[in-house]
């Protein structure tokens, strides 16, 4: 398609008021955010270590942050690694802090990166950012106390989307090579999915500003590049794979539950391993989009992480008892 000269200015310019208004709309959401955090209990008894810069770059969203119980009862504890959600446009290592201290005090070691945000990379450089994190914890995780024998990686929301991605990635050589990425020498032993937005080609079917602007999503996502447009989707990824066990964790009052709807459609036709943690519209209109990780202290809250962190238990332990079975058996 070739465009004049004025219909071109027209398209940027619509571009650019698109781009405005979806960063209003998140800061508005920062601001939200702010004096939500300014009257939220915080989870105790938790140590935490901030900004590592997992690059050697200034940009700070390439660092990362890590928590742990107060009183350690093992050398090692179970990983859990948290990847934010914020539409692709919003957020950073600290967006999701309580979420992740709340975790850590459960008895695991977490880690919650950033990574640098739409427009100013697209999805190809926010999967880079997130593989350097986890070869930033390869590296240093275990003296810190990780144990990446048994490692849980989570995402809410646009992070849901990119943990998704991440998941795919570290199976397929092909995709490696797409996004530029050399896979981790860790495996996943359970990858959770909170309100996930899987499926971002699907967002012209659901309601709100994102799916309004669903198109323009989609564009900065991909970069203009085709190739990558065509493997946006989980669906579009995760074919022919063998993936980890994943959980999808939400329910009928998230604003995307559309989403939820349609990755269990193809968790079944893609024969994925996989459990729920799926809320009724009767449980109340106060479930709504990442409740669970916005505010860690309801009790709802509460019963869904810990349904996150049991069934990862349960797989951990499955797993340690299959390699003792094979050494029994050598």
């Amino acid at each position: 398609m070739r465009f004049e000269h004025g219909e071109m200015e027209a398209l940027v310019m619509a571009d650019d008021d698109i781009l405005t208004k979806i960063q209003a709309g998140w800061a508005q959401t920062a601001a939200r955010d702010k004096a939500r955090y300014a009257d939220e209990r915080v989870p105790e008894d938790v140590h935490w270590e901030t900004e590592y810069r997992y690059e050697n770059s200034a940009d700070p969203q390439q660092t990362l942050n890590l928590y742990y119980p107060a009183k350690r009862r093992n050398a090692t504890l179970p990983t859990v690694i948290d990847v934010h959600g914020g539409g692709w446009f919003y957020g950073d290592r600290n967006l999701n802090r309580n979420y992740c201290r709340y975790l850590a005090s459960q008895g695991y070691a977490v880690m919650g990166m950033g990574y640098r945000l739409l427009p100013d990379v697209d999805v190809r450089g926010q999967i880079q950012d997130i593989f350097a994190s986890l070869r930033w914890l390869s590296h240093f995780g275990p003296q810190r106390g990780f144990d990446l024998d048994h490692v849980l990686l989570t995402g809410d929301s646009a992070g849901g989307h990119l943990a998704s991605l991440v998941a795919c990635i570290q199976q397929s050589e092909e995709l490696q090579e797409l996004f530029g990425v050399d896979r981790v020498n860790f495996n996943f032993t359970l990858v959770a999915l909170v309100c996930p937005v899987a499926e971002p080609g699907k967002l012209p079917e659901a309601a709100g500003d994102m799916s309004d602007m669903a198109a323009f999503y989609l564009d900065k996502l991909s970069g203009g590049d085709a190739a990558l447009a065509d493997h946006l989707n989980f669906s579009q990824v995760a074919k022919d794979l063998k993936l980890p066990p994943f959980m999808l964790i939400g329910g009928q009052n998230d604003s995307f539950y559309l989403q939820s709807q349609a990755l269990l459609e193809v968790f079944a036709a893609d024969k994925v391993t996989y459990t729920t943690k799926l809320w009724p519209a009767s449980a109340g209109p106060h479930l709504k989009h990442v409740f669970n990780v916005q505010h860690w202290e309801w009790p709802e809250s509460i019963e869904t992480n810990l349904a996150m962190l049991r069934q990862f238990d349960v797989l951990s332990n499955q797993r340690d008892e299959a390699e003792a079975d094979d050494e029994d058996d050598l």
